[in-house]
């Protein structure tokens, strides 16, 4: 609407609108002409757009199927200074927006995962202009202790993320150097983390995961059909392990149709006019399940199912 304001106001304001008997005296025509020729109208959509827009990007770049959990910490911090730019004259909104912000993303998207692929990130942790947080470091290592649970598993972590962070061994090398912002971070690690056998398993583990499973199924069919009142005499965490592997395997055959060099995510020039990804028309068979028969009970099973796939709620790994 903001691109088309100018076409907007000559459309209302044409000799053709504004002598047709059905819209002149009009009250909604004169409303809406009140409204296009208002400059404070114009101002809030001009705000709305400026506050919004970075975050589309962010959802965009994470909702494409791309193994984008080592790059959500870096997009938020663009989106959230692109409010700071825009609001850098008003200081007391600023804060207001971004308390919203911060408040949303603590209570309900971050998880120490977040951090930690951050952490684990070569294009992230490599980049002089950024120093890590406390809290970031904190999160990192809440992650190790949950991945490598017994001291024998982390008897050689600590030095491993010193040859990491201090880019000693394979990490130093030309090529890995080269490839920091060129390449997916979980294939980064595949191709150059051998200096660091352990941290590498954790890193690929991490990096490889993706951060909404809304491209591979928009409408959470598989989900639908799988607990269809036809089939209830499977117990319902069978159910939601059986929604979790076909999630999966779907996962699975769509990064195996890729090619290797799948480029990492792009933190600029993003294209806000790109069409969302379109679900497929053939949902995966499920016939094979119509061998249980009878109906469910009347459980909800949706909170079940947000814990065995990537939910707004998740927390993978048990984090």
């Amino acid at each position: 609407m903001l691109k088309q304001r100018s076409r907007l106001k000559q459309m209302l304001n044409s000799p053709e609108f504004s002598m047709n008997s059905s819209y002149a005296n009009n009250p909604k025509h004169l409303a809406c002409i009140a409204i296009i020729e208002d400059g404070d109208f114009w101002r809030a959509v001009e705000e709305s757009v400026a506050i919004s827009e970075p975050f589309l990007k962010v959802m965009r770049e994470v909702s494409d199927g791309k193994p984008a959990v080592g790059s959500i910490y870096e997009l938020m911090t663009r989106a959230k200074e692109s409010i700071r730019t825009y609001y850098i004259m008003d200081e007391s909104k600023c804060k207001t927006f971004l308390d919203i912000v911060d408040r949303k993303w603590g209570d309900q998207l971050h998880s120490p995962l977040h951090s930690a692929a951050a952490f684990l990130n070569p294009s992230v942790q490599y980049n002089p202009e950024i120093k890590f947080l406390v809290s970031i470091k904190e999160d990192f290592f809440k992650v190790i202790e949950k991945l490598l649970p017994t001291p024998d598993m982390r008897r050689d972590i600590t030095n491993q993320i010193f040859i990491f962070t201090r880019a000693s061994g394979m990490f130093g090398c030309n090529l890995a150097m080269e490839a920091r912002d060129t390449v997916a971070p979980g294939l980064w690690w595949e191709q150059f983390g051998d200096s660091a056998p352990v941290l590498q398993r954790v890193a690929i583990r991490i990096l490889s995961q993706v951060c909404s499973t809304f491209t591979f199924e928009k409408n959470w069919s598989t989900f639908q059909q799988i607990h269809s009142e036809k089939r209830n005499k499977i117990d319902k965490e069978m159910l939601n392990d059986l929604a979790y592997i076909n999630y999966n395997l779907r996962l699975t055959r769509q990064m195996r149709t890729k090619p290797l060099e799948t480029d990492p995510i792009q933190f600029d020039d993003i294209d806000m006019t790109s069409e969302w990804v379109e679900e497929s028309d053939n949902p995966s068979p499920t016939q094979w399940l119509d061998r249980f028969g009878s109906t469910l009970d009347g459980s909800d099973l949706n909170t079940r199912f947000h814990a065995a796939i990537f939910g707004a709620n998740d927390h993978l790994f048990g984090l």
